[in-house]
């Protein structure tokens, strides 16, 4: 059984979780709701749920502030919201789920899939924690870090220490300048949204490119600053040609 809560101040999308919760997921249960913070606040600490269904947005203070204000915490975020560009990459980068409004079956099943695939311990747990906590203070995007697991370790690493994204169906190996290499549970779909406006250009269906690795366009390959060649595909090569010209 997953102990779960729902902090939104819309009731109706609580109602819809709720329904959904019941019909599809019968293992969650619902042990309250609240409509604002400090309501979210005063049931955590009532109930220590192994889940969380979190709004972004709420009034008197949002989702964040409700994080930030408890430091640290035992249980699993989900957070949802109504397409919050900035909160959105904050809760990417930060590794962390979300499911956006108005919640649809499938991307809920698949988030509780997630969650019931997370075995991280209270250490790493707690440093992750702390990093989606620096990245959501930043007034910028391009100063958040990209949180990047291996095993039972995490790293916290600026955008622009990654080489390449080299995608293999739902997982993806970002490499990094120094040489070490991460197999993360991520599309490179996602990874090209969170990453675009960090100079990131996507040369094929398999590979995203740090903008300052590439040298030239010769063809349709992209020649790196070390020599190295990198198809093109041909839909593409236009496109790139554009991005290393403006970038």
């Amino acid at each position: 059984m997953i102990r779960a809560l729902l902090i939104d101040d819309e009731a109706r999308a609580r109602q819809l979780l709720r329904e959904l919760l019941a019909e599809h997921h019968p293992e969650v249960q619902v042990l309250g709701e609240a409509a604002h913070r400090a309501g979210g606040q005063a049931l955590i600490a009532e109930h220590r749920p192994d889940l969380v269904f979190l709004d972004v947005e709420m009034p008197g203070g949002s989702g964040f502030d409700l994080l930030r204000d408890l430091g640290h915490w035992d249980f699993e975020v989900i957070f949802s919201t109504a397409h919050q560009h900035y909160a959105i990459q904050a809760i990417r980068f930060s590794a962390l789920d979300y499911l956006p409004k108005p919640v649809q079956a499938d991307e809920l099943a698949a988030a509780l899939e997630r969650y019931r695939h997370r075995h991280t311990d209270q250490r790493i747990r707690s440093q992750v924690q702390q990093q989606f906590i620096t990245n959501i203070a930043q007034a910028d995007i391009r100063r958040f870090r990209l949180t990047l697991t291996s095993g039972d370790r995490s790293w916290f690493v600026p955008p622009d220490e990654v080489f390449r994204c080299i995608a293999d169906r739902n997982y993806t190996e970002i490499q990094l300048h120094d040489g070490r290499r991460f197999v993360q549970a991520r599309t490179l779909g996602d990874l090209e949204e969170m990453l675009l406006p960090h100079g990131f250009i996507r040369v094929s269906r398999n590979a995203l490119l740090n903008r300052a690795i590439i040298d030239h366009v010769d063809g349709s390959q992209a020649v790196l600053k070390d020599g190295e060649r990198v198809e093109i595909s041909r839909r593409r090569v236009s496109e790139v040609k554009a991005a290393l010209t403006t970038g």
